[in-house]
């Protein structure tokens, strides 16, 4: 499964990459700063993660355009929502049900 993450801060890249050892997922981190090839990372990910009260206006409406019904929408910030947010996307995968 590929899962994209917009917004979060510079000090959670180390935390993403351990989950994503962690559960099997393969995460691409993307904050105001790495915003370069946005496009192409909405495009090609299964899910994206977005923490709303870290991210512009522009960033969300970019994912709403591309990742239309795959978009989950954090408005806590924190590893623990990440992780929370992995956990439950790991768990239903293999169902035919939208999360």
């Amino acid at each position: 499964m590929r899962l994209l993450v917009l917004g979060g801060h510079d000090r959670m890249r180390a935390r993403v990459k351990e989950l994503s050892k962690r559960y099997g997922v393969n995460i691409k981190f993307i904050n105001q700063e790495t915003q370069q090839n946005i496009d192409s990372a909405l495009a090609c990910a299964d899910w994206v993660i977005v923490f709303t009260s870290l991210v512009g206006h522009n960033m969300v409406r970019l994912a709403k355009d591309y990742a239309k019904g795959r978009c989950i929408f954090c408005h806590s910030h924190g590893v623990c929502s990440l992780e929370k947010e992995i956990k439950r996307l790991v768990k239903n995968e293999g169902n035919n049900f939208d999360i």
